[in-house]
């Protein structure tokens, strides 16, 4: 669970939040919805730890020893890489339970170069061994660039992992999955919430005084 106070976040002098109060919680995947430039990298990275608010405060209470992954649409892999030191690396690194493939995992040959993958089959490649873990995650873009099978794939993973972790996605386009879960939308210096989660659901989140200005 995530626990926003009185959260104030800019991108550089541009205000994203003013005294944002906010609870996020597992139970369905929460949403932050808005056009390129609206701020919701910077809102994840804060969530993330990774920067700090303008003002406010956020607590991180995870269960001991859950960790909080962050996914940047910008992550990528080098060139040089391929699919089978990527697997060997996960193997190495993940405990056995998270060690297995997600149905993310895209079928290209093993000792492909990275440089010759596809933008999609190398996010495929990172996305899958961030899913691999059962850990609490902030997305931003998962779903850019990926065909419509591994989009529904990617759906279906995150809707399962939401019922017992905290789910968050950035992502510019309001679809029927964010309509239904809810969240909030960034846009133009505003903060207002979606429908679906937002006030007051069940495992959701409720939102109090989120604004921009």
């Amino acid at each position: 669970m995530l626990e926003l106070t009185d959260l104030s976040v800019a991108r550089g002098a541009t205000p994203v939040v003013e005294s944002l109060t906010l609870t996020l919680a597992p139970g369905r995947v929460f949403w932050v919805v808005g056009p390129n430039g609206a701020g919701k990298s910077s809102l994840l990275r804060v969530l993330a730890g990774l920067d700090r608010p303008r003002s406010g405060v956020v607590a991180r209470r995870l269960p001991p020893g859950e960790p909080l992954l962050y996914f940047h649409s910008e992550t990528t892999l080098p060139g040089a890489a391929t699919p089978g030191d990527w697997e060997r690396l996960a193997r190495r690194v993940l405990p056995a339970p998270a060690a297995r493939r997600t149905p993310l995992w895209p079928a290209v040959p093993a000792r492909r170069r990275a440089g010759r993958l596809s933008t999609g089959e190398r996010k495929r490649l990172l996305l899958d061994v961030l899913l691999r873990r059962p850990a609490s995650l902030l997305l931003d873009e998962p779903f850019e660039h990926l065909s419509p099978d591994a989009k529904r794939d990617l759906a279906g993973i995150l809707r399962e992992r939401s019922r017992r972790h905290l789910v968050v996605v950035a992502t510019n386009q309001v679809t029927e999955l964010a309509a239904r879960d809810g969240g909030l939308r960034l846009d133009g210096g505003h903060a207002t919430p979606l429908a679906g989660g937002v006030p007051g659901a069940d495992g959701g989140a409720d939102a109090d005084g989120g604004r921009a200005r």
